[in-house]
């Protein structure tokens, strides 16, 4: 399990200096995202496999939310389009009526 773009991995062992230095071990794993670090403030661990997959699940969960917004929007028109039909309809029976009272009165 990763510990995201800006931390080395936590498997790796890597000892805290400060939240972008990281001192690696003396016995490094063949673990690649333990080997793919670096201190350099423009790498960190942004080609790292555990990098990516939180990405994909932060990715994930803004696309469930932006699902479902789009749906409630959805759901909003329809019963606005649903009602102004409605309007519409009674809008033209009340004409209909008013025209037709108007030839007997």
């Amino acid at each position: 399990m990763g510990s995201g773009c800006c931390k080395p991995p936590t498997k790796c062992g890597f000892t805290f200096v400060n939240p972008t230095y990281w001192i690696s071990p003396i016995d490094m794993s063949a673990d690649m995202d333990c080997l793919q670090w670096s201190n350099d403030q423009n790498t960190l661990c942004y080609s790292c496999d555990s990098c990516k997959a939180g990405l994909l699940a932060n990715l994930k969960v803004d696309w469930l939310k932006a699902d479902i917004f789009l749906l409630l929007a959805l759901i909003g028109l329809i019963i606005v389009y649903i009602i102004g039909c409605c309007a519409f309809r009674n809008a033209k029976t009340e004409d209909i009526f008013r025209k037709y009272k108007q030839g007997y009165t």
